[in-house]
């Protein structure tokens, strides 16, 4: 789903923020919630050690095919809201394509804040990735949000994303409800995704990382601009933490 441009662009900017904001040379990355990797494997091009966890095997799969030649990009499945690895400290950790909130319970949060500080060298940088949420009104009931026709490998796809319901004192954005019709030739198919959005500001995003007693933030950038304010933000913002 990334536009052609995008991750060389973001991959640019996150050598920005480490030069602003590390007083050392990058030499090992984390890369969270990583699925095949297309940030870290840009990142190792460079000669960078990258590391990248999911919980799904078969995007790490997908990630060690296409990197075979790159012996410092490696990949460890782990679900990413409470994990240890065999690794030696990392100087950065990025965790990309907005996916953030769907750590939704303050537990979650916190123990995913704690699992990547304990992974860090003190004075590391760990860059978040994260959608910008309108306050909206919550829907009072289950209603489609958008239609749109796709295709995979020639197989046609007809996709339809709905809003749900929320309890009033809910911490999330949004449920989003992917429903995905796949027409094979034989037979169709109908996959059904939920996918809870906590709310996310640079305020909370501040107050967990003080909370987790691993990271302060430092910095939140909006729309890959260190000149924009923040109040400015039109699509996605950076929460950039430092491991104290």
């Amino acid at each position: 789903m990334e536009s052609p441009g995008e991750i060389p662009a973001e991959v640019e900017f996150l050598k920005q923020v480490w030069a602003r904001h590390l007083k050392r040379p990058v030499r090992r990355v984390l890369d969270i919630g990583c699925g095949d990797s297309p940030h870290g494997e840009r990142i190792a091009r460079t000669g960078i050690d990258v590391v990248g966890i999911d919980r799904s095997r078969e995007m790490i799969a997908a990630g060690q095919k296409m990197s075979r030649e790159l012996p410092n990009l490696r990949f460890h499945q782990r679900a990413i809201e409470k994990f240890n690895l065999p690794e030696r400290p990392f100087d950065a950790a990025i965790f990309m394509c907005e996916t953030f909130p769907v750590l939704t319970t303050n537990a979650d949060l916190l123990s995913h804040l704690k699992s990547v500080g304990k992974a860090m060298r003190r004075g590391g940088i760990y860059c978040i990735d994260i959608d910008r949420q309108d306050i909206e009104r919550r829907p009072q009931r289950r209603k489609i949000w958008r239609k749109r026709d796709a295709s995979a490998r020639g197989i046609p796809l007809k996709i339809r994303e709905f809003s749900r319901p929320i309890p009033w004192c809910s911490p999330l954005h949004s449920i989003y409800e992917l429903e995905c019709t796949i027409r094979f030739p034989a037979t169709r198919v109908v996959t059904r995704d939920l996918i809870p959005v906590r709310f996310t500001l640079p305020s909370t995003l501040e107050l967990a990382a003080l909370a987790s007693g691993m990271f302060e933030m430092v910095a939140a950038f909006a729309d890959l601009s260190f000149d924009k304010p923040i109040e400015q933000c039109r699509y996605r913002w950076w929460g950039v933490l430092k491991r104290v």
